[in-house]
């Protein structure tokens, strides 16, 4: 005889385990300035270098420095069903680089696309420099760990500063098994 909770954290595990196997394409990424008084993208671009992987490249000018707020909403969703969101969080941009433990998702998107190498977003604020990511690499299949069916994704990265939206990061993704 088993137990409820077993079950259902077989059923968990079980749901799981059959998604490690299955791949994450990028497969778009777009960029816009919502503000362009405060900001302008000088590079936006997703790029093949061989079958194998893209490099994403990134240069955001900031018009008018220091800045010293500045807060994420990141929201995920499935492309071929409704516009409601899969999943959706907050990140206070500050916040997150003087105690990275009280995000543990963004601690773990920055460190599953080892972000550290290709940009120089490594500081808690104010920033007084341009934004640059440089060359990411991303394989062009990720295999992770994420309980998605096969489909297409969209992630947007909503950037705000002094609380207000200033431009939209737009990336589509695929999962294939």
């Amino acid at each position: 005889m088993t137990c409820p909770q077993t079950l259902k954290t077989f059923q968990l595990t079980d749901t799981i385990a059959r998604t490690l196997g299955k791949l994450v394409r990028i497969t778009g990424l777009s960029c816009q300035v919502v503000d362009p008084m405060f900001c302008r993208f000088e590079n936006c671009v997703l790029k093949a270098k061989s079958r194998d992987f893209k490099e994403l490249s990134m240069v955001v000018r900031l018009l008018q420095i220091p800045v010293d707020n500045i807060t994420l909403r990141v929201e995920f969703f499935r492309r071929s069903y409704t516009s409601q969101s899969i999943l959706q969080f907050e990140i206070d941009g500050c916040q997150y680089w003087r105690n990275k433990r009280r995000n543990p998702i963004a601690k773990t998107l920055y460190m599953l696309f080892r972000l550290e190498n290709f940009t120089n977003v490594n500081h808690s604020c104010p920033y007084n420099h341009d934004i640059i990511v440089d060359r990411m690499q991303i394989n062009r299949n990720l295999n992770m760990p994420l309980p998605l069916a096969k489909d297409d994704y969209t992630i947007l990265a909503y950037w705000s500063a002094y609380k207000v939206l200033r431009s939209i990061i737009s990336i589509t993704m695929q999962v294939v098994d």
